[in-house]
């Protein structure tokens, strides 16, 4: 794995644990899935 893409993913992690943490799990849900949704489409 490329270091960009490790780092990348580790803000990612970050920034959905913040989310997590407010309680919002739906939230950090639907993000995860668009996000996955985008590289499916962008691969």
């Amino acid at each position: 794995m490329k270091p960009e893409a490790t780092e990348s993913l580790r803000l990612r992690w970050q920034r959905l644990n913040l989310i997590r943490y407010r309680g919002s799990f739906p939230v950090a849900y639907r993000i995860l899935r668009n996000q996955i949704r985008n590289q499916k489409a962008g691969a």
